[in-house]
C-alpha cells in the first residue's frame, strides 16, 4: 500500500519557467523512489531540505540519489521524548507512528504547556499555536478522522480527554459544529473500536455532563454515545445509541454532505504548495526549499528562517499500554489440525456452519457447494480441534524490554513468526471479515485464531509476536472451536492453492515493529516467496478493520 510523502512548500530557482516545471518534475519523481526515513507506520517530519544544484538534463535517479543524501544528513530525534523547546530547533522529528504525534500535542494543549514548535502545524491541518485548548482538540480530532487508522486512533485519543480531570471532553464537544460530528462519525464507520483504556466511570461521567448540557438530541452528545457503545461501555445511554444514522441521514443535515465529501481534502486545501505530491510510498512529510544558479542549473536550498518556538517542554508523551501478550501453553502439529491440551477434546457447539471459501482479488478458491458444507456442518464436534485460551501470566522479561519504554511500541524486532500475519490475507479471502461483522460477539476470533496457531507451533513466549494481543481471553469451547475451524480452512485453502503449509507460512525469520495502530513486518528481499508473491499474500493490506491496525510487508536489504 502506498502511503504519503508530502512537500509543504517547494521553492525553485531556475533561469526561466520551463526548467523550473522541470526541476518540480525531477523532485516530484525524487520524492516516489528515493529512499527516504519513514518506512512503514513511521512518521518523519523535516523543517526543511536543501538540495544541491542539478542540471536540467539530470535523471529522476540522480535527484533521487541528492534527496535521499540529503535526508541522512538530517537527524531525526524522537519527538515522544523531548519537549516543545527541544522540538522547536531540530532539523527533523519522528514519532513511531501518527497516533503518538497526535497524543503528545494534546498533552501538551491539556497541560497548557508551550506548543510552538514547527511540527506541529505539519502534522495537524489547520492548527496554530494561537488557538484556544477547545480549538486546538477540535483540529487535533479532525486531524487524526482523516488518517486510514481512525477507527483505532480516536478511541484512544478520546479515551486521553476523558482520563484528563480538566473538562477536556467538554471543551472538545462544546467546539465541534454539526459537520464535524459527521466526519468524524464516518471516519470510524461502523468498526468495532478496541477497548478503551478510560474506566466506565469517566465516560458515564462525560455523558451525563453532555446529556444535561447539550440535550439528548444534540449530536454531539449521540456522537460520545456512539463511541462509548463502540468503545464497549454499557452504560452509555441507550436511547442515544439505538440508531447510528446512515449516510444517508448524515447527507440530510444541512452542510453535512460537503462536510464529509471534503474531509479527505482538508489536509490538501490547507497545505496548498507550488507543487504537490500524492500517493507515495511512506509516511514522510517535509517542508522542502529549492533554489538554482544561472545557467541551465536548478539547484535546491532554502533560506535561514527559523518559526520562533520557546518555552520549556511540556510532557513527555506517554502512549497507551498494551495488555500483557501470554505464552504459549500447549504444542501441537498446526498442519495435522491437531492441539495437545493435555486431555481429551471437549465438545463444541454444532449449530455454526462454517462459511465456504469464497474467491477474490488473489485467490482461485473453488466454491464449495452446498451439500459439501452442509456436511461439514454435521462432522461431530468431539472430531475437531478445541483451543483452549492463552495461559494468564506476566509478560516475559524479554519480551517486556521490547517495548520502547513500556508503552507498547516494539522497533524492528526480531520474530521467529514473521509470516503469521501473512494469514490476514488469506482470512479475508476466506470472507473472514463479512462473518465477523453478523454477530458482534465474534469480536475476539481473530485473536483465538492466531494465539492458537502461534501455541501449536511452539513460539516462544518472548517474541515479540505475542505483543499483537491484548489481555488473555475468557475460556469459551464453542468459539476456540469456530477458531480450530477456520484455521483448518486456512490450512486447506493453502495446501490446494498456494502449495504451502501453515508451519512454513508462519516459521519465517523477520523483524516486526508495533504500534497501537500499526504493524510492519520486514523481511530480507531473499526471503521473497514466490508461492506467496503468486497468490498476492505478501501485499500490503492496508488498514485491516478487525486486526485494529494498518498492516504492511517490506522486503529489503542490511538493516531489514
Amino acid at each position: 500500500m502506498l502511503a504519503e510523502r508530502s512537500v509543504r512548500r517547494l521553492s525553485i530557482r531556475a533561469p526561466d519557467a520551463a526548467l523550473a516545471r522541470r526541476g518540480a518534475f525531477l523532485i516530484e519523481d525524487a520524492l516516489r523512489t528515493a529512499s527516504l526515513p519513514g518506512d512503514g507506520g513511521e512518521l518523519v517530519l523535516l523543517r526543511r531540505l536543501r538540495l544541491p544544484p542539478f542540471a536540467g538534463t539530470a535523471s529522476p535517479q540522480q535527484v533521487a540519489g541528492q534527496l535521499a543524501a540529503a535526508c541522512r544528513t538530517a537527524v531525526a530525534i524522537d519527538g515522544a521524548l523531548l519537549g516543545d523547546a527541544r522540538l522547536a530547533v531540530a532539523d527533523a522529528v519522528r514519532f513511531a507512528d501518527a497516533l503518538t504525534a497526535h497524543l503528545l500535542l494534546t498533552r501538551l494543549i491539556l497541560t497548557r504547556a508551550a506548543r510552538a514548535a514547527w511540527c506541529w502545524p505539519l502534522l495537524v491541518s489547520g492548527y496554530r499555536p494561537a488557538l484556544d485548548s477547545a480549538q486546538a482538540l477540535r483540529a487535533v480530532a479532525l486531524s487524526l478522522a482523516a488518517l486510514p487508522e481512525a477507527p483505532a486512533a480516536l478511541p484512544r485519543w478520546l479515551a486521553l480527554l476523558l482520563t484528563h480531570d480538566d473538562g477536556a471532553c467538554a471543551r472538545l464537544l462544546l467546539a465541534l459544529s454539526p459537520g464535524d460530528v459527521a466526519i468524524l462519525d464516518a471516519a470510524c464507520g461502523e468498526a468495532v473500536a478496541p477497548a478503551s483504556d478510560a474506566s466506565p466511570q469517566a465516560w458515564q461521567a462525560a455523558l451525563d455532563w453532555s446529556l444535561r448540557q447539550l440535550g439528548s438530541d444534540d449530536q454531539r452528545h449521540l456522537w460520545l454515545a456512539r463511541m462509548a457503545r463502540r468503545c464497549g461501555m454499557p452504560s452509555a445511554s441507550r436511547p442515544a445509541t439505538d440508531v447510528l444514522p446512515d449516510a444517508g441521514q448524515r447527507a440530510a443535515a444541512p452542510g453535512v454532505a460537503a462536510a464529509i465529501e471534503g474531509a479527505a481534502a482538508r489536509r490538501e486545501a490547507d497545505d496548498a504548495v507550488a507543487a504537490t505530491v500524492c500517493g507515495l510510498p511512506t509516511g514522510t512529510r517535509s517542508e522542502t526549499t529549492a533554489s538554482s544558479t544561472a545557467g541551465d542549473t536548478i539547484a535546491g536550498s532554502g533560506d535561514d528562517r527559523r518559526d520562533d518556538g520557546d518555552g520549556d517542554g511540556g510532557a513527555v508523551a506517554r502512549r497507551e499500554r498494551p495488555r500483557s501478550p501470554r505464552r504459549p501453553a500447549a504444542i501441537g502439529d498446526a498442519d495435522s489440525g491437531t492441539a495437545a491440551t493435555g486431555g481429551g477434546p471437549e465438545r463444541a457447539r454444532t449449530d455454526r456452519v462454517q462459511p465456504p471459501l469464497a474467491d477474490a482479488p488473489g485467490f482461485t478458491a473453488r466454491p464449495t457447494s452446498a451439500a459439501a458444507t452442509s456436511a461439514t456442518s454435521r462432522t461431530p464436534a468431539a472430531s475437531r480441534p478445541v483451543a483452549s485460551p492463552p495461559a494468564a501470566g506476566p509478560l516475559a522479561p524479554a519480551a517486556a524490554a521490547l517495548i520502547a519504554g513500556g508503552e507498547g511500541i516494539a522497533r524492528r524486532q526480531p520474530t521467529a513468526a514473521g509470516g503469521l500475519l501473512f494469514l490476514v490475507p488469506v482470512l479475508r479471502g476466506l470472507g473472514f471479515a463479512g462473518w465477523l461483522a453478523e454477530d458482534a460477539a465474534r469480536r475476539d476470533m481473530p485473536q483465538r485464531i492466531f494465539v492458537l496457531l502461534l501455541r501449536r507451533l511452539s513460539v516462544d513466549g518472548d517474541d515479540p509476536i505475542w505483543l499483537l494481543f491484548g489481555q488473555a481471553l475468557d475460556p469459551d469451547v464453542a468459539a476456540d472451536g469456530e477458531a480450530a475451524r477456520w484455521l483448518c480452512n486456512c490450512r486447506g485453502h493453502l495446501r490446494r492453492r498456494v502449495g504451502i503449509g501453515l508451519c512454513s507460512l508462519v516459521c519465517r525469520p523477520a523483524r516486526l515493529s508495533l504500534t497501537p495502530t500499526h504493524a510492519d513486518v520486514w523481511q530480507d528481499l531473499d526471503a521473497v516467496d514466490l508461492r506467496l508473491r503468486r497468490a498476492g499474500l505478501d501485499l500490503d493490506p492496508g488498514w485491516v478493520p478487525w486486526l485494529g491496525r494498518v498492516l504492511r510487508f517490506h522486503y529489503g536489504r542490511d538493516a531489514w
